[in-house]
């Protein structure tokens, strides 16, 4: 049974700001365990340098001694901010690693035989310069931890290896070649008009943002009085905006997660307030520093908007890297998509972030086509989601996102079409499988 609103208790103090704040103390305690038992855990040092730990990083394990794997293995994952996305044990199979998976750190185990490990290193560091790189050994001689260094790795870990020793060498890699870069994706999803489809196409392209990166995606319902995007996955959410506006304060990273409804499809979800007087309190601050700290801990994040262009709005859309305006194609819903379009330039959005999303689209032409939109925003419409009304409108009745009810439905695979340009991953036809083991695969052949 669905808990009651929240508010303030008899004795006047504000029970869901209190709780968030001891689950930051329960965290913080478990956080300080974890470090006592190897298990490294992420320090204020880790955030210092011009990003955070959250964005995780993809590695890859190079271990030709297979005795040694499982062990290898758990010490990489140990690591609070790693994604271990593959191992190879031969040159040939690294190769396929890294043709297959975004890898940010490459983890060299250099035994049993260190040369041959060091010369795919510095293969390696040549074809993929941006990669980072650290090595291990046994062998702790000055010149054998000198090649690798050489050859092209950014840190040597000493074997046996120390827990602590290796989160803060991967840690120094990701600041010094890492954090710069990192970049969540951040889209904003708004409706044109009234109930054409936009809040079931930002909770459908969250879950299919989160499939395809294999990361949780971050899933916002800035809708703050009326919205329903808890609704769509038939969920009951624990804490709301309104609970992070109160602890806006003592607002962090880990406060934020913690207010978040972690749901099994790789989406983690902030609601609209339980009732319609809390969303007074969300102010353009609380939405742009909640937006912000959003940012900086998912991959992917979602913004489910509301039909207005006004403080609170502009406080989120002008850090999303795509704005989507969806409409159909009906002369009412294409003016006020052009006065929408008009409406966030003149408010400061570059029009090149502006893209437009036709919805319910059908194969047989109508008066008006998608030819016009693009004429009427001059620019290609940015994606074409086909009508299936009542299959949608039994995914909602369910509660049940698209992929969940049918995963082959034309609109599931609209939507995942537009979550693969989002988050630029290549389809299984966009592979050139002559080129798969090519020119790297050559380069590693010495090995």
């Amino acid at each position: 049974m669905r808990p009651p609103a929240r508010g303030t208790s008899a004795d006047g103090a504000e029970p869901n700001r209190r709780a968030l704040k001891t689950d930051k103390t329960e965290r913080m305690s478990r956080s300080v365990t974890g470090a006592e038992t190897g298990i490294a855990a992420r320090s204020d040092d880790d955030e210092s340098a011009g990003g955070t730990m959250s964005n995780r990083l993809n590695v890859c394990l190079f271990n030709a001694q297979p005795e040694s794997s499982q062990e290898l293995r758990d010490r990489l994952t140990s690591v609070n901010f790693v994604r271990l996305v593959g191992e190879a044990r031969s040159s040939d199979e690294l190769a396929e690693v890294l043709h297959e998976n975004d890898v940010n750190l490459i983890f060299f185990h250099l035994d049993p035989d260190p040369p041959a490990v060091v010369d795919i290193i510095d293969q390696v560091s040549t074809r993929y310069p941006s990669i980072a790189m650290i090595a291990a050994s046994h062998q702790t001689a000055p010149e054998a931890i000198l090649a690798p260094i050489r050859a092209g790795c950014d840190q040597f870990v000493c074997e046996p290896i120390d827990q602590n020793d290796l989160a803060a060498a991967v840690s120094r890699v990701a600041r010094k070649r890492l954090l710069h870069s990192a970049k969540s994706q951040c889209v904003c999803v708004t409706a044109a008009s009234g109930g054409v489809g936009a809040t079931t196409i930002a909770c459908n392209l969250a879950l299919e943002l989160g499939q395809l990166t294999d990361a949780t995606c971050a899933l916002a319902d800035l809708n703050l009085q009326f919205g329903d995007a808890a609704i769509n996955f038939d969920t009951e959410p624990k804490y709301t905006w309104y609970d992070l506006a109160v602890a806006l304060e003592e607002l962090d990273a880990g406060i934020l997660k913690d207010a978040m409804t972690n749901l099994s499809c790789n989406v983690s979800l902030l609601p609209r307030p339980d009732s319609i007087d809390q969303y007074a309190l969300i102010t353009p601050d609380v939405v742009h520093r909640v937006v912000e700290l959003l940012n900086s801990n998912f991959e992917c994040v979602v913004l489910d908007m509301p039909r207005t262009v006004d403080a609170v709005s502009m406080a989120a859309q002008g850090q999303a890297d795509v704005v989507i305006i969806v409409c159909q194609l009906l002369i009412p819903c294409l003016k006020n998509t052009k006065r929408y379009f008009d409406a966030l330039c003149q408010a400061g959005i570059p029009d090149e972030r502006i893209q437009v999303v036709v919805n319910r689209t059908t194969k047989t032409p109508g008066r008006i086509t998608e030819k016009d939109v693009e004429e009427l925003i001059g620019r290609p419409i940015y994606c074409a989601i086909p009508n299936d009304y009542e299959f949608i409108a039994r995914s909602l009745d369910y509660g049940r996102p698209i992929a969940a009810v049918d995963r082959n439905n034309p609109v599931r695979e609209a939507i995942r079409e537009m979550a693969r340009r989002i988050a630029k991953v290549k389809t299984q036809t966009e592979d050139d499988e002559s080129t798969k083991r090519g020119l790297f695969g050559r380069l590693l052949s010495r090995a």
